[in-house]
């Protein structure tokens, strides 16, 4: 093997530099990292479900489901800014229940009209936080002026609202509290409106 000194052994490291193989830069996606959203522990889950309860308006009950059922019916995926996007019926046309429906970076929105035949309407829901993961907001849903919290530790829930009018035209207000000055807090979920 031949050996090279001085200033030829320092072409030679030199061209070997350009000789070795290109690498790609690292893309911007490589440096975004999604948190994690931690699984909430039971004392969080019990302590939640307890200030929930605590809350409810007179006309609406829960119960704690645990896991989402699967979704059935049309589907909705409601975004904050974006269109509504429906699997199985007409964009934004009246629905009847069920329906069901997720949604993504939602800080204040309106959910699907519809209309009612019956005296009482579940919603079940399950709800995180897109950001801040660890936000002091809260996340509501309303009907008809009657607002739930729902937790945002992705435990399942089932909220009744009675004394729903019939052959009403009506809809869900999702919306996370204390929006204000630049400080919004964006929730992710899903579930179903249903008759009980």
């Amino acid at each position: 093997m031949k050996q090279f000194t001085g200033a030829a052994a320092a072409a030679t490291a030199g061209l070997l530099l350009f000789a070795a193989p290109a690498q790609a830069a690292p893309s911007a996606e490589a440096d975004v990292v999604e948190p994690t959203k931690a699984r909430a522990s039971a004392a969080e889950i019990a302590a939640n479900n307890a200030e929930v309860w605590a809350s409810l308006p007179p006309n609406v009950t829960m119960t704690v489901i645990g896991k989402m059922p699967e979704l059935r019916g049309p589907i909705d995926h409601y975004t904050q800014d974006g269109p509504t996007i429906t699997t199985g019926l007409t964009t934004l046309a009246v629905a009847t229940l069920p329906y069901s429906y997720t949604f993504d970076g939602v800080r204040n929105l309106d959910g699907r009209e519809f209309r009612s035949t019956r005296t009482k309407i579940c919603k079940d829901i399950e709800v995180t936080w897109d950001y801040p993961v660890g936000s002091h907001h809260k996340f509501k849903v309303t009907l008809r002026g009657s607002s739930v919290t729902v937790p945002t530790d992705g435990e399942a829930r089932s909220y009744c609202w009675s004394g729903v009018p019939t052959n009403t035209t009506m809809q869900f207000n999702y919306a996370s509290t204390n929006n204000t000055s630049g400080d919004f807090a964006f929730a992710s979920g899903s579930g179903q409106v249903r008759y009980p």
